[in-house]
């Protein structure tokens, strides 16, 4: 018996829902299937229908922060002209924000590094397209100032996402452009 396309994503969604209204409180390896499901309503069996563990729901749950993110940047960011960093910056920020829920425990002192590299990852080409100058500054140079640029980034959205009142994104934006770049 196969079962009903809404009826799997409406569990699926209360499962990742209740997974994480846990995580926002405590570290991943205190999280047990168990917290999870009472949660949820559900019995252990159901979890293990959809996920293999915790850390299968969790990637799950960065997959799809990463996905809009990547989305962004593929779609919009790399396509265009060289845009200032007050374009491209204002819009990782406004989806950051969108996203803040996530972004704010995915970035935070619970979070998992491994998002943090894939994040890393997917905002690369655009540090490589502008920031990096068009001389060829040798390998080693390269992998140094792309990484000085990319922490820079990763650090201001973890900070700013953990305010519980954050700066307005303009004004976060000349801020870095005033004093920093």
């Amino acid at each position: 018996m196969r079962k009903q396309p809404q009826v799997t994503e409406q569990t699926r969604a209360n499962l990742r829902q209740a997974f994480w209204e846990l995580y926002e409180e405590r570290p991943l390896e205190r999280i047990s299937v168990r917290e999870i499901t009472d949660r949820a309503g559900y019995n252990r069996a159901t979890f293990y229908l959809y996920y293999h563990d915790v850390y299968e729901l969790l990637e799950e749950i960065e997959g799809r922060v990463l996905g809009v993110i990547e989305h962004l940047v593929n779609e919009r960011l790399l396509k265009g002209e060289r845009l200032e960093f007050s374009q491209h910056m204002g819009l990782i920020l406004r989806l950051a924000q969108k996203s803040r829920r996530f972004t704010k425990v995915l970035l935070g002192e619970h979070g998992d590094p491994a998002f943090t590299r894939r994040l890393k990852e997917i905002i690369s080409p655009l540090v490589d397209r502008f920031f990096l100058p068009e001389e060829p500054l040798g390998e080693q140079a390269e992998l140094v100032v792309r990484e000085f640029y990319l922490s820079g980034v990763v650090s201001t959205i973890r900070t700013w996402t953990a305010e519980d009142d954050p700066m307005p994104i303009d004004q976060l934006i000349n801020l870095l452009v005033r004093y920093v770049l």
